[in-house]
């Protein structure tokens, strides 16, 4: 199960992106992943049942995952806030990706599927 609580987030898109897995733990259920595209790196939490042995570190994948905001924009900077509380905006992908080093707790990326390039 990912180390997040679903209840307290917004579900924002499904997107698939070209990475690389740069590490993966699963003590802390987490991937590090780097994003092809923009060449930033971004955590990943598998979804439930998926397989994280089945990644290897520093190979690419086709990956397929749930992009999610937190509900409470608590500590949000106010010029920033509508990223996370307009919902029905379709958001560019990077910018979440951007988005999670200025807000980590704000965040989270769901990984569902992936496919070996």
């Amino acid at each position: 199960m990912p180390n997040f609580e679903k209840t307290s987030l917004n579900y924002r898109s499904t997107n698939q992106r070209s990475v690389k897995v740069k590490a993966k733990s699963r003590k802390i259920n987490r991937i590090s992943a780097l994003d092809l595209a923009s060449n930033i790196p971004f955590p990943l939490e598998p979804a439930e049942g998926f397989p994280m042995e089945s990644l290897e570190v520093e190979k690419e994948y086709l990956i397929t995952f749930k992009v999610y905001t937190s509900k409470n924009t608590a500590g949000v900077d106010t010029s920033f806030s509508d990223f996370f509380e307009i919902l029905d905006v379709d958001q560019n992908v990077e910018d979440f990706i951007k988005a999670y080093w200025l807000y980590p707790g704000k965040i989270h990326f769901e990984l569902v599927e992936a496919e070996p390039l």
